[in-house]
């Protein structure tokens, strides 16, 4: 008798995908967020959140993401949802804290750093948040006792003493504010919000070469390549008038970063204020005639000609600045009786130098904020 041999029917099709772990999900995220690139890591931890509802790493993830991307309110509801899912986790309490912090809503911070820290009393995060909402209330002393206790656990942490050097500043005691971030930038060299900071008090105490210094080490310590860390200080070097400095990390940032036209157009405003006419002008004409930056480009033509006393040319940019403003057929219309009425070129390109760069402030202020409410939510 012949033995049976059972049939197997081999059916054809693509190969199932692998199963891919919370773990693997996570690590991944993290390293796509860690490298900015944020709609992938977005996506990462989106497929987890699909795959594991009640995942509060997932959650913290999307909550990391829509905060970098400043949508604040999806970000805190994040945080807020993780909390709910896994209430003995310190990180999600202390991320919601930040989050209710940069929104405004210090009692609610205070509750969610208190959360943090009654399930991890050594956590320094929880501690340096509770202190800056205690700062934020001007109660000083209790700000300095959470935040040295931060620093306690770890003294090498710089967050804690930047908020302990604006408090001092706050107060007024100078000497220890600069000490403090002194000594930030003996741990972080670097750091450029503490050198920013520290070179606005030494202006404010009369040491602009001191200042100056502070923020020329900072700039010969930025990464390769970071042309946001140089921009961020020919920004605050331009705002504290330390003409050199900035034009000097200006150019740094337009090296890696040639499309950028902010950076342009401030290294413009920096060689425009220390006489630098030429070279201003030919970076001016660098610039693209585009809608959005026309206004701010024809304003610093016709301030370079105005600072080489060509009064009549300084007029005319200004006259095309208020053609590419909305809203300026009044200020024109004013402008054209004074053109008519023959006035000097002198005295009108003086009259029209202040009024104009108020309109072109207050249009970049509005183009920044459309920007802003643009942005992907």
């Amino acid at each position: 008798m012949t033995q049976w041999q059972p049939m197997v029917k081999k059916l054809d099709g693509p190969p199932a995908a692998p199963v891919v772990g919370e773990r693997e999900r996570l690590r991944r995220g993290r390293a796509l967020f860690q490298e900015g690139r944020y709609d992938e890591a977005l996506g990462e931890f989106e497929m987890l959140r699909a795959e594991q509802p009640a995942s509060a790493q997932a959650w913290l993830g999307i909550g990391l993401v829509r905060r970098r991307q400043q949508q604040m309110d999806e970000a805190l509801a994040c945080f807020s949802e993780a909390c709910r899912l896994d209430p003995l986790l310190p990180k999600a309490y202390v991320l919601e804290g930040q989050a209710l912090l940069e929104q405004g809503q210090l009692d609610r911070a205070m509750l969610a750093f208190q959360s943090a820290l009654n399930l991890d009393p050594k956590s320094v995060k929880a501690m340096t948040g509770f202190g800056q909402v205690l700062r934020r209330q001007q109660r000083y002393e209790e700000a300095l006792t959470q935040l040295r206790a931060a620093l306690r656990y770890d003294p090498r942490k710089v967050q804690p003493r930047l908020l302990i050097a604006e408090i001092y500043r706050e107060r007024g005691e100078t000497a220890a504010a600069l000490n403090e971030l002194r000594l930030v930038l003996e741990i972080a060299p670097g750091h450029v919000r503490a050198a920013i900071v520290l070179a606005r008090l030494l202006l404010a105490t009369g040491e602009p070469d001191a200042a100056s210094e502070v923020l020329s080490a900072a700039l010969a310590r930025v990464a390769e390549g970071d042309a946001g860390a140089a921009a961020q200080l020919g920004r605050a070097a331009l705002e504290l008038q330390l003409y050199a400095v900035a034009e000097a990390a200006l150019r740094t940032a337009l090296q890696h970063e040639p499309e950028r036209m902010s950076i342009r157009l401030r290294l413009v405003e920096a060689l425009l204020a220390s006489g630098q006419l030429a070279e201003a002008e030919h970076q001016a004409a660098e610039l693209p005639q585009n809608s959005a930056i026309a206004p701010l480009v024809h304003k610093l033509l016709g301030d370079i000609h105005y600072k080489r006393q060509q009064f009549q040319l300084a007029v005319e940019q200004y006259r095309a600045t208020v053609l590419h403003l909305p809203d300026h057929e009044q200020m024109l219309s004013d402008l054209e009786s004074e053109l008519a009425a023959g006035g000097d070129w002198e005295e009108l390109a003086e009259e029209l130098q202040p009024s104009v760069a108020g309109r072109v402030a207050a249009e970049a202020r509005r183009l920044r904020q459309d920007r802003r409410h643009r942005e992907p939510r």
